[in-house]
């Protein structure tokens, strides 16, 4: 199945197995292969539907800026060539392709230093802030850039096909932050991404952040909700207990009126006996 030359059978340009086997967490994992189901079936659930408005931009766009209205693109014309470990790196200056004034080509000599850093480290959440919400920033090679500039009809197809993969990408990051009990919407706002295409315009990396980190669960985030689904297990057994107690206390109350009933019952059997002996039934 295709639309517009573009894989409905795929997600993020790649095989259900080819992505599957590249995420190695099991929550995120689970979260893949809902989203993934979602999508094979045209769901139009909230998540889908989020995903989906934040990833739909002007009709038969040939550029990236109204292919995505939503946000505040900055494009980046050269050669880009970085490789997926350096990029991968926690302390990869991606956030300087934000600046008008930076050039594809610009971190092509970045090298890392030490061990891969934590997100959290202090420079580094400065780093990831200054981007802020609502903008992307694209790497376009300059064939094409050439390519797109000669044939409309080729650049929309590369701007469908940019769209789908950030929708595909959404779609499962925002099941993936619904899991861990996060606002999708207030989520959703908050990325900004940093897309670095190929001569075909694939996404060859991407960076994609939300206020102060990249994207995904701090560890007090995780804690809060760790947290929160302590407490609902604690109201859970509270409440399994009240009905119990309230089931025990009926069966006891039943009892009761059996006895009572069972009691009168008899009395009245007496006097009718009774009543019968003395001629007057």
């Amino acid at each position: 199945m295709s639309i517009n030359g573009i894989g409905t059978d795929s997600y993020m340009g790649e095989s259900y197995e080819e992505r599957l086997r590249k995420i190695t967490d099991k929550n995120a994992a689970n979260a893949f292969k809902a989203a993934y189901a979602n999508k094979m079936a045209g769901s139009t659930d909230y998540i889908s539907r989020i995903s989906k408005a934040y990833s739909t931009g002007k009709v038969n766009a040939t550029n990236f800026v109204d292919a995505f209205p939503q946000y505040d693109v900055v494009t980046h014309v050269g050669n880009a060539d970085i490789s997926s470990a350096n990029w991968q790196r926690n302390d990869f200056p991606f956030w300087e392709y934000f600046q008008k004034n930076t050039s594809a080509d610009a971190l092509n000599d970045w090298r890392p230093k030490g061990a891969n850093p934590p997100q959290t480290r202090s420079d580094l959440q400065r780093n990831y802030s200054s981007v802020g919400s609502g903008r992307i920033a694209i790497l376009i090679p300059d064939k094409l850039q050439e390519k797109m500039d000669a044939d409309p009809a080729y650049a929309q197809k590369i701007m469908q096909k940019l769209q789908e993969w950030k929708e595909d990408y959404d779609r499962w990051d925002n099941t993936v932050a619904a899991g861990y009990g996060m606002n999708v919407a207030e989520h959703q706002a908050g990325k900004s991404y940093v897309f670095n295409l190929d001569e075909n315009g694939d996404v060859v990396n991407c960076t994609v952040t939300a206020p102060g980190r990249i994207t995904g669960p701090t560890k007090e985030e995780q804690e809060q909700l760790r947290a929160r689904q302590e407490e609902r297990r604690k109201r859970r057994v509270k409440y399994i207990e009240i009905l119990r107690q309230n089931s025990e206390m009926r069966k006891v109350q039943a009892e009761e009126y059996l006895q009572l009933y069972q009691s009168q019952y008899a009395k009245f059997e007496l006097f009718n006996q009774q009543q019968m002996k003395d001629g007057l039934l």
